[in-house]
């Protein structure tokens, strides 16, 4: 039935002209969202602020601003900020002398959140071309104060009014306004935050303190706590006479650096870009910090006041080496002003500070090259890992850093200098890819006259593969532990070859006898002083590395098992022996008709030991024993030879 009725109701109401009364809308009130505004307020503080020291970055940022703006009329005021610990109240009170509120600024500005009584005059005063260094942009920074206040009090006074005002608020939307009379110690602000009763650490004056010198260290005013002081550092090195001067800047800034992070630096570069405008400093700290490779730190400030601390995202990714302090007055703050928008400013000085690093990198490498090749030494994993991983570092720098050979440290562009230039135009960069090869290479390259390159510290091999790619029409790399050249091991003729083969064979057995798998061959090759070069490639680097792991104790026993399968593996692949026929010991071991005689195996072992030794290379312990076992019988035979050839008791 009620379907049907309503059927009928609208049929009527289409063929009959209803009331005007029943075809209008009927409205009702909008209900409307309640909230506690004084728990808004705390969760706004509490959001914006989440550590809760920022309070009194927030309020020394204020009383900066009054005091800026009152030197707009009074240029010659001498401006001041007072804090002041009362801990029987629970108070802090800050105090400045700056251009104070009246009402109508209390009601338009500080009872209204986001309301910004500094933007507001700042934007008055351009329109009429006077440009005043505030640094609040907001209108909340007075909230910060509720993340440990239980109330907050204001009394402040114009220059020249008749009248004071007293503003009281304990986070809520009621706050308590009332005129009193002028003599008060004004004009300018007093803000008195009472504690809550869990915040009574911020009394402490070391705090206080500690937090001054990490946000507001370069305010421009004297900061004193309890009538002392000041407290704040008040100018940076950028900010004093001698700025201009390069040697009274490098100096101070090289000890501001020093006494902020207890590191003597080892390059100071010095930031003064005008485009966009920063100033600080940053530097290259004399010890390497673990972790460095995760990004540059610096402290961030803006227009004086610290924005963030520690901040990883502003330097370029590949300066990961570098920390200091940067002011950017260009950068835009965030709400809670603990970080900077990432915008085209940003991006801008973030380019122009990589630029700047690379500069003064450069110019030291041109100008003091002791001093850059002990900061490249120092902070080689930093330096090189960052041309390593960064292709547009290394393309600014590559030709710049440092690389080990036998004539000291050198540059890629100066080693192939040092090149003969081969037969097909190009250049040979030489290098060995294990550190403790360095005797046995350096040996045979002081022979020929070349230089190559001791690539056995991190990075070096990648850097050296890189530089050869970008220069490949000149440069041709060359591998000296994977090298087999007829030019540095001479073929020997056929007949000689013939002489030699039952030495190499012998040879191979007698190490295989003990578990070493190698493949000689007689080549001649300068010095003659050399006996023997070992070829090792990558196999020795991986091969130790499993033996390592096998000899740990602690080893899982799936790992333990995979480890060495690893190592049986790389056993099938032997090692390069090239024997030297130019060495006296070589020519007497190939003449002998019996070279495989159980008397000469000691002997034979010892032309390898002794390749192994030169190379520096790890003795495994089973080869180790080997080694002994051998020397004791080889000393045991020369004892014996020397006994029989001593003359006779008559």
């Amino acid at each position: 039935m009620d379907g049907e009725n309503n059927k009928r109701f609208h049929r009527q109401a289409n063929c009959q002209k209803l009331p005007a009364s029943l075809t209008q809308t009927v409205s009702f009130p909008m209900p409307k969202m309640r909230t506690s505004f004084q728990g808004l307020v705390r969760l706004l503080a509490k959001s914006l602020y989440p550590e809760p020291e920022v309070f009194i970055r927030e309020l020394l940022q204020n009383a900066h601003d009054s005091i800026q703006l009152r030197r707009i009329h009074t240029p010659d005021l001498a401006g001041e900020i007072h804090v002041d610990v009362d801990e029987t109240a629970r108070t802090l009170r800050f105090a400045d002398n700056g251009s104070g509120m009246d009402q109508r600024d209390i009601e338009d500005f500080l009872s209204v959140i986001g309301s910004t009584g500094t933007g507001s005059r700042v934007q008055e005063l351009a329109a009429r071309d006077v440009a005043v260094a505030t640094i609040g942009q907001f209108g909340i920074g007075l909230l910060s104060a509720f993340t440990v206040a239980e109330q907050v009090e204001v009394l402040t006074r114009k220059p020249g009014a008749a009248q004071a005002w007293r503003w009281v608020n304990h986070g809520g939307e009621d706050y308590q306004l009332k005129a009193i009379p002028a003599t008060v110690q004004l004009p300018g602000t007093q803000v008195t935050v009472t504690l809550a009763p869990d915040r009574t650490n911020f009394l402490g004056g070391r705090l206080i303190r500690q937090t001054v010198r990490r946000y507001a260290d370069f305010l421009p005013f004297p900061i004193l706590l309890n009538g002392f002081g000041p407290i704040n550092a008040v100018h940076a090195p950028w900010h004093q006479w001698g700025w201009n001067d390069p040697v009274e800047r490098e100096r101070s800034l090289a000890a501001f650096l020093s006494q902020r992070y207890g590191d003597p630096p080892l390059l100071v570069i010095p930031i003064d870009l005008a485009q966009p405008r920063a100033l600080g400093g940053l530097f290259i700290p004399s010890r390497y910090t673990p972790g460095s490779l995760t990004g540059g730190v610096v402290d961030l400030f803006q227009a004086r006041m610290a924005i963030r601390l520690n901040d990883n995202e502003l330097l370029p990714e590949w300066a990961g080496f570098v920390r200091g302090v940067v002011d950017g007055p260009d950068l835009q703050p965030t709400a809670a002003r603990d970080n900077v928008l990432h915008d085209a400013t940003w991006c801008a000085l973030r380019v122009a500070l990589g630029e700047q690093i690379v500069a003064s990198l450069r110019d030291l490498a041109n100008h003091d090259q002791p001093r850059f090749l002990q900061l490249c030494d120092w902070q080689h994993d930093a330096i090189k890992g960052m041309a390593a991983r960064h292709k547009g570092f290394s393309a600014a720098v590559l030709d710049y850093l440092p690389f080990a050979t036998h004539q000291g440290q050198l540059t890629l562009p100066g080693i192939l200098a040092r090149q003969p230039v081969a037969g097909h135009g190009k250049r040979p960069l030489y290098f060995f890819t294990h550190e403790t090869d360095t005797n046995q290479f350096d040996t045979l390259c002081q022979a020929r006259g070349v230089l190559a390159v001791n690539a056995g510290r991190p990075f070096d091999e990648t850097l050296l593969r890189r530089y050869a790619s970008q220069h490949a029409e000149t440069v041709e790399l060359k591998p000296l532990d994977r090298l087999d050249d007829p030019d540095w091991y001479e073929q020997l003729a056929v007949t000689e070859q013939v002489a030699y083969r039952r030495l190499e064979r012998v040879l191979d057995w007698v190490l295989a006898e003990r578990k070493v798998s190698v493949r000689t061959q007689v080549r001649r090759f300068q010095p003659d002083s050399l006996s023997a070069v070992l070829l090792t490639g990558q196999r020795v680097t991986a091969f130790d590395t499993m033996e390592r792991a096998l000899e740990k104790p602690f080893v899982l026993d799936g790992l333990a098992e995979l480890a060495g399968e690893v190592r049986d593996q790389l056993r099938q692949y032997p090692l390069t022996l090239f024997l030297n026929a130019e060495h006296p010991l070589v020519q007497r071991l190939g003449a002998l008709a019996e070279p495989d005689h159980p008397r000469y195996h000691s002997i034979l072992t010892g032309l390898y030991y002794s390749a192994l030794l030169n190379t520096q290379h790890r003795l495994t312990p089973m080869v180790a024993r080997c080694f002994h076992a051998d020397l004791q019988a080889l000393l045991c035979e020369h004892l014996e030879l020397c006994l029989q050839q001593e003359p006779s008791d008559p």
